[in-house]
């Protein structure tokens, strides 16, 4: 190998270093196991804007969100409900002011959202892929 050779990969992987590392985090949207709602983005989205306050069977639906700043809320937001922070808050302002509606309640983190679905059939909430296991339905997988 030429010295010029290996300065160029020297400088390449030095370069490499500094470059952010991009996780796989998948984001899902979850129920209880024993829901049977077939739901699509289009669904989901009219319920987490309070458009559709039951599910499809007619089952009345509690909503549960992350807190504001979690990368799993952000990445819902933004290809679910494809509004920006601003957006959103101005939105839920207008529908609290008018009483057509109220935000989904803020739950502390994966546990808590875990343990709300696992053990309320009609709530619906969504999670890093990571964190879902066999107390929570998985029915959609946001891209």
């Amino acid at each position: 190998m030429t010295f010029r050779m290996l300065k160029l990969i020297t400088c390449l992987m030095v370069l490499s270093l500094g470059l952010p590392s991009f996780s796989a985090a998948e984001t899902v949207v979850v129920v209880h196991p024993d829901n049977k709602n077939s739901l699509d983005a289009v669904i989901i989205r009219k319920i987490y804007l309070s458009k559709n306050k039951s599910f499809p069977n007619g089952d009345k639906v509690a909503i549960f969100d992350l807190p504001e700043g979690n990368k799993t809320r952000d990445e819902f937001r933004d290809k679910v409900l494809r509004k920006s922070a601003s957006r959103l808050s101005s939105y839920w302002a207008r529908m609290l002011f008018s009483s057509k509606g109220k935000p989904p309640k803020v739950l502390s983190g994966a546990d808590e959202v875990k343990d709300m679905i696992s053990s309320n059939p009609s709530a619906i909430a969504y999670l890093d892929a990571r964190d879902v296991d066999s107390s929570v339905k998985v029915v959609l997988h946001v891209k």
